[in-house]
């Protein structure tokens, strides 16, 4: 299998890792996120001179931050308000700092840092430290650490500044917690490393983005726009309908990334507490077996689903993982219909998506994507493999680029 196929380099281009390198991409690795090679790719094969740029579901902001370094604005949609404001602060934030070249106030945060922590204004309130009364999330004062310098942040600096600096808090949480990111939030083992102290990492996290701060040519102005939380509803007029959508969907039964973020949710005041996250999961797509509710209605039949389906029916150890393939499928089909409505005829469509596997039964997720796609206006033109996977069992599953064409 060749490395390219139509300027796609395939190297690892659907995970987030070769992001890592690049500057701003990284400051904030998300593991369910994928490379900015994939929307290069994208753009060199839209037509239209300076194409207004769709992801429906826009995650950390990958899409937009790779559209602006191109000099173009973009849009997405994205239910979680912690990403979604990490992909605006990426794109507007950075380049308003960059247009001035104030980073006077982070350097002032970073030089206190590197002395000692007396200057903290401790003693604040915040729902963090209810949560970490009852869960011990962090090590005994590091939450107190927290919440003390996003009390200097509020009160020494506002604007693009003050939101750089909380952004770096929110990269050094889960590394000084209690708390591991291995594709899913879990808590630390003896196995793991132990936890790094809170404002060492913060000094370093507000190192790497002046650095790349200062490094950063001044791009033309450009946008990113979190014009809603759900791609299904999403309005879009006729004489501002987009050029080209690049996304990656939730995968079925992937990384629950509401879960995965509920300590920066809570830090940065998204949420009050951790039972604000089912109401999250509520909006979002179906895509893990703690989503299906018996609230949700019934969703529409798809011949094809249903084989599968109908097989999970006999076969799966729980009974709501047939009924979460269902609701999958019938909720990326209203998602792909409304996406179909916010294009004009000939736009192109990017898909990055794998497939599944439950109770020995395999849900070739993108092959029905495919069939959801036709159904609702999607002409399918190519399916790009892009990396081998596994599953919890050790069955091969693939993940792909799926390339549609507005019909």
């Amino acid at each position: 299998m060749s490395n390219k196929q139509d300027g796609l380099t395939k190297t690892r281009v659907g995970v987030f890792s070769n992001n890592r390198s690049k500057p701003i991409h990284r400051w904030y690795p998300f593991v369910e996120g994928y490379s900015a090679e994939l929307v290069e790719w994208g753009l060199a094969l839209c037509t239209t001179r300076s194409p207004r740029v769709l992801d429906p579901f826009g995650g950390s902001g990958t899409t937009a931050l790779a559209a602006a370094e191109a000099g173009l604005d973009s849009w997405f949609c994205e239910v979680n308000p912690y990403l979604a404001w990490v992909a605006e602060v990426k794109v507007n934030q950075t380049q308003a700092v960059v247009s001035t070249r104030d980073l006077d106030p982070l350097l002032e945060l970073r030089e206190r840092l590197g002395s000692s922590d007396s200057w903290l204004p401790l003693g604040q309130n915040s729902p963090l430290l209810e949560v970490q009364a009852a869960m011990s999330y962090f090590p005994e004062g590091v939450a107190d650490q927290v919440v003390a310098v996003l009390a200097w942040l509020d009160r020494e600096t506002e604007g693009p500044t003050r939101e750089l600096g909380r952004l770096a808090v929110a990269v050094s949480l889960v590394p000084s917690s209690n708390m591991i990111r291995r594709t899913d939030l879990r808590r630390r083992t003896s196995r793991d490393p132990q936890p790094k102290p809170f404002l060492e990492h913060l000094s370093k996290a507000l190192t790497m983005i002046l650095q790349d701060l200062a490094d950063l040519p001044v791009l033309r102005p450009c946008r990113a726009t979190h014009v809603s939380s759900d791609i299904r509803r999403l309005d879009v007029d006729d004489d501002c309908r987009f050029d080209l959508i690049i996304t990656s969907p939730p995968y079925l039964n992937g990384t629950n990334y509401f879960r995965n973020t509920k300590l920066e949710l809570v830090a940065l005041g998204f949420i009050g507490d951790e039972g604000e996250l089912s109401g999250l999961r509520a909006e979002s797509i179906t895509a893990g077996i703690n989503n299906v509710t018996k609230r949700r209605s019934d969703p529409g039949v798809i011949g094809e689903v249903e084989e599968v389906a109908v097989a999970l029916d006999a076969a799966a150890y729980d009974k709501r993982i047939p009924r979460l393939v269902r609701l999958y499928f019938s909720d990326m089909r209203d998602a792909m219909e409304a996406m179909r409505g916010s294009v004009g005829a000939g736009t192109e469509l990017l898909l990055d998506i794998g497939d599944s596997r439950f109770a020995g039964v395999g849900v070739p997720t993108h092959e029905l994507l495919r069939v959801v796609g036709e159904q609702v206006g999607w002409a399918h033109r190519e399916t790009v493999p892009v990396r081998e996977r596994r599953s919890y069992d050790g069955s091969k599953l693939v993940q792909v680029v799926e390339r549609f064409v507005a019909r």
